[in-house]
């Protein structure tokens, strides 16, 4: 599973997305998710790579990411393995079995797709997954973990016995989303998992110990970013040259 090139550029969807010139990587290996679909036409290209793992995110968006499979020249989707039998079997997907160990298990680092783990976030666990195919070099971009409460309508509690869990699921009213790239990235009437600020941060704190023991490198070009403690920061500009 060797990758064309060791370095690639990790697209968060967070506001601070904004300050960079996002085409300067147009043709650099890429990686986005969930809902940065919305702004592919913007960008003025698609991303190497797609990947989600939330499963309220993904019921809401995957038509669209059908389409995407059928129609785009991302190279390489990946999915979690529960999605299979409604995106069926195609060369474009590559299924993540997500394990249900704990959260910040040692033993899920760059293993294998049949031993992977949700990591908090779909960023952070867009690492493991990358590192195993190869890349050792990660910038991050938009990746603020600067999450803003808001007054969200619609929210619905759903319970699930079997797995022993309350899943709380929001759905916007409007197209002021404040924590991601575009308001309408969670637009109205989107269903998603309201962030986790702690959670999410611990899942990079997570991945910034692991890199520590690693034959890789991180990046961060996120400015105003949380995690500038994590991780290195950089000037995107600088970094565009280099990598």
């Amino acid at each position: 599973m060797n990758s064309p090139s060791k370095t690639i550029y990790i697209i968060g969807n967070g506001p601070s997305l904004n300050k960079i010139d996002i085409q300067k990587i147009r043709n650099k290996d890429t990686i986005s998710f969930n809902r940065a679909y919305i702004a592919y036409q913007d960008w003025g290209f698609f991303p190497t790579y797609f990947m989600t793992a939330d499963p309220i995110v993904l019921e809401n968006i995957k038509e669209k990411v059908k389409e995407l499979i059928e129609t785009s020249p991302i190279t390489k989707f990946f999915l979690p393995l529960w999605s299979a039998d409604y995106f069926g079997i195609n060369e474009k997907i590559q299924y993540l079995n997500f394990i249900k160990r704990p959260v910040f298990d040692r033993w899920i680092w760059g293993k294998s797709f049949n031993r992977m783990k949700i990591i908090a976030n779909v960023g952070a666990t867009s690492v493991p997954v990358l590192y195993t195919m190869g890349y050792r070099n990660f910038i991050i971009l938009g990746t603020d973990c600067n999450y803003v409460e808001k007054d969200i309508k619609n929210v619905k509690i759903e319970y699930h016995p079997e797995e022993k869990v309350k899943k709380i699921i929001y759905k916007s009213s409007d197209d002021t989303d404040p924590n991601h790239f575009r308001p309408d990235y969670f637009g109205t009437g989107t269903e998603y998992s309201k962030p986790q600020q702690d959670n999410h941060y611990r899942g990079w704190e997570f991945i910034a110990s692991k890199m520590h023991k690693k034959n890789a490198n991180i990046l961060l070009c996120s400015p105003g970013s949380s995690l500038a403690g994590l991780f290195q920061s950089a000037d995107f500009n600088d970094v565009v040259k280099k990598y």
